[in-house]
C-alpha cells in the first residue's frame, strides 16, 4: 500500500497530481501547517529524519525527496512508459536534465524568499536574480513545446510544477507567457482536478 504524507501548501501537491495520473490506489495523509511557524508540524517531521515533505511509504520502504520520489513511482508503476521517455535517447537526457534543474529552482526561489525576509547586503543582487535566471531558460525552452522535454507529459514536468508555481511570486508573469500557459495546462490536467479535489483545495502559496 502506498501512502503520502502531504503538507499543505507544498510540493506535496505534484505527488498526489502523479499519483492520480498513474491511477495507482493511496493513502493520503494530510497535515496542516504550524500557524506560527508555518513549517511541517512534530507530526510530520517524526516520518522521516529529515523532517520535510513530501514523505512516501511503499510497504517497507520510505523516501523524501519529491525527485527521488516522483522516479521510484515511474520506474515502479508506470509499466507503459507514459511519464518516461525511452532510455539512451535524446529525449531522457533531456528529461534527467529537466528533473535537476528542478531541483536547483528550490533553492533559487529560496534565496528569493530570503530576499523579501532579510538584509542580505551584497548578496542581494545574486538572491533576487536567480529565479528570473532559471525562468528565462524554462521560457525559452518551452517555445514551440507542449510539456518541457517535447509532445510527451514526462516527470520532469510533474518535479517543475511546483517551483514554478512558487517562482512566480518573485517574477513578473507578463514576461513568461510560456511559462503561464504551461502552468495552466499543468492545473487544468484531468490528474490535477483530481489531486485538487482529493486534497479539498488547490495550492496557494500566496502566504508560503
Amino acid at each position: 500500500m502506498v501512502t503520502l504524507h502531504y503538507l499543505k501548501q507544498s510540493c506535496s501537491h505534484r505527488i498526489v497530481w502523479l499519483l492520480e495520473a498513474l491511477s495507482l490506489d493511496y493513502e493520503l495523509k494530510i497535515y496542516d501547517r504550524d500557524p506560527q511557524t508555518l513549517m511541517a508540524p512534530a507530526e510530520l517531521k517524526a516520518q522521516h529524519p529529515l523532517g520535510k515533505a513530501p514523505v512516501l511509504q511503499d510497504g517497507d520502504l520510505v523516501l523524501a525527496e519529491g525527485n527521488a520520489i516522483i522516479q521510484h513511482l515511474l520506474d515502479r508503476y508506470d509499466d507503459e512508459n507514459r511519464f518516461t521517455p525511452a532510455h539512451k535517447t535524446g529525449a531522457y537526457s533531456n528529461y534527467v536534465y529537466w528533473l535537476a534543474v528542478s531541483a536547483s529552482m528550490f533553492s533559487a526561489n529560496f534565496l528569493a524568499l530570503l530576499s523579501t525576509r532579510s538584509d542580505l547586503g551584497d548578496f542581494a543582487q545574486y538572491a533576487t536574480a536567480q529565479t528570473p535566471l532559471f525562468f528565462n531558460h524554462v521560457e525559452q525552452t518551452l517555445e514551440g513545446k507542449q510539456w518541457i522535454v517535447g509532445e510527451q507529459l514526462t516527470g520532469a514536468d510533474f518535479a517543475l510544477s511546483f517551483p514554478l508555481q512558487w517562482g512566480m511570486k518573485y517574477v513578473d508573469e507578463a514576461d513568461y507567457p510560456n511559462i503561464v500557459r504551461y502552468l495552466a495546462q499543468i492545473e487544468n490536467h484531468p490528474a490535477y482536478v483530481k489531486a485538487n479535489e482529493k486534497t479539498a483545495g488547490e495550492l496557494d502559496l500566496s502566504k508560503f
